[in-house]
């Protein structure tokens, strides 16, 4: 097992195509890492470099303490997982699984020891015999899997390996692949585009867009203390409401307003010391989450005075678990999560307590947090 470190990693194509810009990581020895992102933000890129299939342009690429910018991808002991498995499917899923080691001339007793040991792992004895032209798509991403874990490489790469997969195939491989990287400990790279996969499987997760690091922590740092706006978007679902509005400073505590009427809420003690202190009063982006919206019981002459805001809905989608209205405050748009007992009905006038749980502001300028960061 080994350690992975990128140091201000650069990956340029031609002259001006700038996939990844000045990446550092450290993935720490038998961790989980997933790099999430939408398409095109650099994080195949990212692993394709780790695996030394792309050259980096400039920075270094460290496995295990040793820099291997120049190291040829068949000698830094490494394992790649893709999309589309890339088994042969004139072979059995046996000797899918066998090619690594055949290939380095193996013994085959030897061989075949390692074979059933990674089947019995990855509970698929049954269709070691069967082609892989014949097997449905879980059993072979399982194939896939064993074939790359059988090397007992240092690190195990994997680009989006459960993408097309239907969605109770995925949530059991889900829970499959977890289990297996935790219970052979080897430092695993995953990267997806599917957020629920990062925050259900990673130890930490990278989110990147256009090349740049936004952040890198645990699910709940990217969830609850999102140290930029984009981050704050990107995770979450239903994704987290935002109002332009302004942050002014007054002797009872802070103010946020818009400059059209329908937002206009105080904060105060705990929630106004919360703003960092250097930030000057102007513009901002406050963020709240459906889920951490209140509807309260108020009137048309006392709303104002709670601290509420009204909105209009707009739609109603009941649910189960939750139902969720969409509403509008001021001239904006919001999701708003509610108990499934409650009904609405378009035009309904309701009032929303939007601080009273967990509520987020950003600079305006620059999309960074403006919030001590708290979980």
């Amino acid at each position: 097992m080994a350690e992975v470190v990128l140091d201000k990693v650069w990956k340029i194509y031609g002259k001006t195509v700038e996939a990844v810009k000045g990446l550092d990581l450290d993935i720490k020895n038998g961790e989980f890492v997933a790099i999430l992102g939408p398409s095109g933000c650099g994080k195949t890129s990212t692993l394709r470099m780790i695996a030394g299939l792309e050259e980096i342009t400039r920075g270094n690429l460290s496995i295990g303490g040793k820099v291997v910018n120049d190291v040829e991808p068949g000698d830094r002991n490494i394992s790649m997982v893709f999309e589309n498995y890339a088994l042969l499917p004139h072979m059995t899923a046996y000797d899918n699984v066998a090619f690594p080691l055949s290939l380095r001339g193996v013994d085959k007793s030897e061989i075949d020891k390692k074979v059933r040991e990674i089947s019995k792992l990855l509970d698929m004895d049954y269709m070691l015999n069967d082609l892989a032209a014949s097997l449905g798509g879980g059993e072979r991403q399982r194939v896939g899997i064993a074939r790359a874990l059988i090397r007992k490489s240092n690190v195990l790469l994997m680009d989006e390996p459960i993408s097309h997969l239907d969605a109770a195939l995925k949530a059991k491989t889900r829970t499959e692949l977890v289990r297996l990287q935790k219970m052979l400990g080897i430092t695993t790279v995953y990267v997806t585009h599917d957020q629920l996969e990062a925050l259900a499987m990673a130890d930490r997760i990278a989110v990147l867009n256009f090349g740049e690091l936004q952040q890198f922590g645990t699910a709940n740092d990217l969830y609850y203390a999102p140290e930029n706006k984009f981050v704050a978007d990107f995770v979450g679902e239903p994704p987290m409401n935002f109002i332009p509005c302004k942050l002014q400073r007054n002797p009872k505590g802070v103010r946020l307003f818009t400059e059209n009427p329908g937002f206009d809420i105080a904060l105060k003690g705990e929630d106004a010391g919360s703003i960092d202190p250097t930030f000057e009063d102007g513009s901002v982006w406050f963020g709240v989450r459906p889920k951490d919206i209140t509807i309260v019981t108020s009137s048309e002459d006392d709303y104002s005075e709670k601290n509420l805001v009204k909105s209009q809905v707009l739609n109603f989608e009941p649910g189960c678990e939750h139902s969720i209205i969409e509403g509008k405050i001021s001239e904006y748009r919001f999701l708003i999560q509610c108990d499934p007992v409650v009904t609405f009905k378009s035009d309904d006038t309701i009032y929303l307590d939007v601080t009273s749980k967990r509520f987020h502001l950003f600079d305006f300028q620059t999309e960074n947090s403006i919030l001590v960061k708290k979980l």
